[in-house]
């Protein structure tokens, strides 16, 4: 019996252990995949007409099939393939910015967009009614409608709000984003039972700001009174980053935080810190590149690959392994996809608009 229980516990053991290896080598692959899928996005160069003109607040689908813009305050969906738009809310009543759709974002692994929608409350003509839904797209290829899915309302979204900034972090289910309404801002959190909660300080406002998707901590440009600072939320608790007044958050990408030091409307510096499960505050940053980047009313994100990309109205700066590169845009309206893969071109054609679409 006792050698029977022996045998009995060793092949138990070797069991085990064999389970364990396999589990280890499979998240290693899943981690590479991941990684491979980050490091190398799409890419697609085409050039189509997209009904309708006046397009603003253009976004890309992550693989490039569908492109989400708003037309007369209506959220519309182009498919690419097919040519056609294939999803469209209603246009405002009055052209009511605080009614319809708010605020949309493409998430940033699939054909899927998340959307606020405000309307007004059938009990009250004066209140108004925020509610979160998503559109899931099937293959650009395929002619059935999106399941268009509506998730919750958002109970405390003030009265006549208007969203204007809004990040999403995927792989711990996390979404942030920053109300304005009248002189005030609101910072509020949805987290993955769906609990909404504000996050700021009174009176405290928020200027730029992008939450890692490895760890869902969101990072601030905070403002309270005349103190500027770069602020982290993790699980609750608010950690200083930087208390220079001339730093500002530009994104996070390949697990690094990324910091520009911007004066006299300039980008002279880009700083980095390690993207980290725990924070402590006050954290030494890095030094990645210094040079001069007009940054007065301009765009910035980090791509892919961890480029800093900087757009205003017609000319791209990309700082890559502390190099420096510009390239001109020629359309009359022009974004960079999430990734920095994408240049897109919008040029106006009579009622149309003329979409180019290359690799930047």
């Amino acid at each position: 019996m006792k050698n029977k229980l022996h045998i009995l516990l060793v092949w138990t053991l070797i069991s085990l252990v064999l389970q364990f290896g396999a589990y280890t080598f499979l998240d290693s692959q899943i981690q590479k995949g991941m990684q491979s899928v980050a490091s190398e996005p799409i890419s697609l160069q085409l050039k189509v007409t997209i009904p309708g003109s006046g397009l603003t607040n253009i976004q890309i689908s992550h693989n490039l099939d569908y492109l989400a813009y708003t037309e007369n305050g209506a959220l519309k969906i182009f498919n690419f393939k097919q040519k056609k738009v294939v999803f469209a809310t209603p246009t405002p009543p009055d052209n009511d910015k605080t009614m319809g759709v708010l605020a949309y974002q493409w998430l940033p692994d699939r054909s899927t967009l998340i959307y606020f929608f405000a309307k007004k409350n059938s009990r009250s003509i004066n209140l108004q009614k925020t509610a979160l839904y998503s559109l899931e797209f099937p293959s650009c290829d395929e002619d059935s409608a999106p399941d268009n899915r509506f998730h919750q309302i958002i109970a405390n979204f003030p009265d006549g709000g208007k969203i204007e900034e809004l990040v999403v972090s995927t792989s711990t289910n996390l979404m942030y984003f920053t109300v304005k309404y009248g002189a005030k801002e609101r910072l509020m959190e949805i987290d993955v039972m769906k609990k909404v909660r504000t996050l700021n300080k009174w009176e405290e406002t928020i200027d730029k700001m992008a939450a890692s998707d490895q760890y869902g901590t969101l990072y601030i440009d905070s403002k309270l009174g005349s103190i500027q600072n770069i602020i982290a939320f993790e699980s609750g608790m608010r950690k200083l980053i930087s208390r220079n007044a001339y730093d500002k958050i530009l994104g996070i990408r390949t697990g690094k935080v990324y910091i520009g030091e911007v004066k006299n409307n300039k980008l002279i510096k880009l700083k980095t810190i390690t993207d980290r499960s725990r924070l402590t505050d006050s954290p030494s940053l890095k030094t990645e590149w210094t040079g001069s980047i007009p940054f007065q009313d301009a765009h910035s994100l980090i791509g892919a690959k961890g480029e800093m990309i900087v757009y205003d109205k017609k000319t791209v700066s990309i700082v890559t392994a502390g190099q420096l590169k510009e390239v001109q845009m020629q359309g009359d309206e022009n974004y960079i996809s999430d990734d920095g893969a994408e240049l897109i071109q919008l040029s106006s054609d009579g009622t149309s608009t003329l979409l180019d679409l290359q690799s930047l």
